[in-house]
């Protein structure tokens, strides 16, 4: 049963629980592992990946089948229906309209004396993307990585995923790739999968980045990889946040919350109201929806450790609350949302209102599946257009506005003790004749 507590000081107990959940010191026992991995995949490249998926996954691998062909993937498509072929491809065009709406321009200022500057955005030139396995096809998974890849015309876009034990890709992921505009698909899963896309293998080009939310080995080897590429960021297990008022439908936060806990055991799913009524109506509901429910014994444990309901005394309490979690998804289940949403600070993901449910954003609202977790909402963002682009700034200066600003440059460099600066200044003050 999802319980119900009272009072701030247990809810901030439960919340650093659940936030630190990911945390714990079993971590620290794979990370060797993980490093032997990378450092093993880096040396020997496709040679230590066949061995790897043999030893540690118990799916020994092929070198030709690998990479997925043109014929695997073309006969994806006659392997789904064609309702979800549609719905796929509506959710393409969506999120592709909303991304190239966020692509950032680059601009060149003109000032006096001939002064110019300016920032360019350019696309990196290959992405990599992990999509993780399971039982059930994540499609918002590869598509809220390729599309905003697709949209600011990264070159190259190479997804990585586990087959399964017959060394199968679903079809149904597959068309969500070539959909969503991946160009390569290999059939790799694990630390091995990142460390192929970080260093390069002869069969698995090098990124530049690597997005996708994956298990404890896929995470670790993900901080590990970093400055050799660019990650997204180390995301870990889900969690949602509603704060609901007494406008609130309890059946639908029932469904909403159990919506959460059903994709995963380790699934947070919260529920914050000030109505002590609304909170039993959804404990009860919460029930009765479990009783039928088809991944039951999945939810149940979700919510038995890591859900509740608080009761708070007021919504500005529950948003206190909220912003010391930094919820991955927050959903504001209230009469005004758009005016409590003033008052967050941290959250990867907000719903505005009681007809935005969370998975509006999984699929077409343009918000991302794929956000910080585990209270990273604080200083990290969702997977956008910037995560595969770069910037570089533009700046040029006519010998006239050099020579305005050479005495404080040379003052500057001096301060520093760069002698070589300083005269990099002078120099061409003289060469010009000034």
């Amino acid at each position: 049963m999802l319980r119900i507590i009272t009072g701030q000081a247990e809810a901030r107990t439960e919340l650093r629980r659940i936030s630190d959940r990911a945390r714990d010191d079993e971590i620290r026992s794979k990370e060797a592992l993980v490093r032997e991995i990378l450092e093993t995949v880096r040396l020997q490249g496709d040679r230590a990946i066949l061995d790897y998926a043999d030893k540690l996954e118990q799916r020994p691998l092929e070198l030709q089948r690998l990479r997925l062909s043109g014929s695997v993937l073309d006969a994806a498509y006659q392997q789904i229906p064609k309702e979800l072929l549609d719905a796929i491809k509506l959710a393409c065009r969506q999120l592709e309209e909303f991304y190239r709406q966020r692509v950032p321009k680059s601009w060149v200022q003109f000032r006096e004396d001939d002064v110019a500057w300016g920032k360019r955005y350019l696309p990196v030139q290959r992405a990599g993307l992990y999509v993780p396995g399971g039982t059930t096809p994540s499609l918002s998974t590869v598509l809220m990585q390729a599309i905003p890849a697709k949209a600011i015309n990264v070159e190259q876009i190479v997804m990585v995923t586990p087959p399964d034990a017959q060394q199968r890709i679903d079809p149904r992921i597959l068309v969500a790739a070539q959909e969503a505009g991946v160009t390569e698909i290999y059939c790799i899963g694990g630390a091995a999968a990142i460390a192929a896309l970080a260093f390069g293998t002869e069969t698995i080009p090098k990124v530049e980045v690597i997005t996708g939310p994956g298990d404890i080995y896929v995470t670790l080897a993900k901080k590990m990889v970093y400055g050799t590429v660019g990650i997204d960021f180390p995301a870990g297990v889900s969690d949602l946040m509603i704060i609901a008022d007494s406008e609130a439908n309890p059946i639908q936060v029932a469904a909403d919350l159990l919506a959460q806990a059903e994709q995963d055991t380790s699934a947070a799913a919260i529920l914050l109201t000030p109505d002590a009524q609304l909170a039993e109506i959804v404990q009860e509901q919460v029930s009765q929806q479990l009783q039928h429910h088809p991944q039951r014994i999945f939810a149940e444990k979700a919510i038995a450790h890591y859900g509740f309901i608080a009761i708070v005394d007021s919504l500005e309490e529950a948003v206190e609350l909220a912003n010391h979690f930094a919820p991955q998804y927050l959903a504001l289940q209230v009469s005004d949302p758009w005016e409590l949403s003033k008052q967050i600070r941290h959250a990867g993901a907000i719903f505005l209102g009681n007809s935005t449910p969370k998975v509006v954003g999984d699929y077409l609202g343009g918000s991302s599946a794929i956000l910080p977790t585990s209270g990273t909402a604080r200083y990290a963002s969702t997977v956008g257009v910037e995560t595969f682009m770069k910037q570089a700034n533009m700046i040029e200066y006519s010998p006239a506005a050099l020579k305005k600003i050479s005495s404080a440059l040379q003052i500057l460099a001096q301060t520093e003790g760069l002698p070589a600066a300083a005269d990099s200044i002078r120099l061409r003050i003289l060469d010009f004749g000034f």
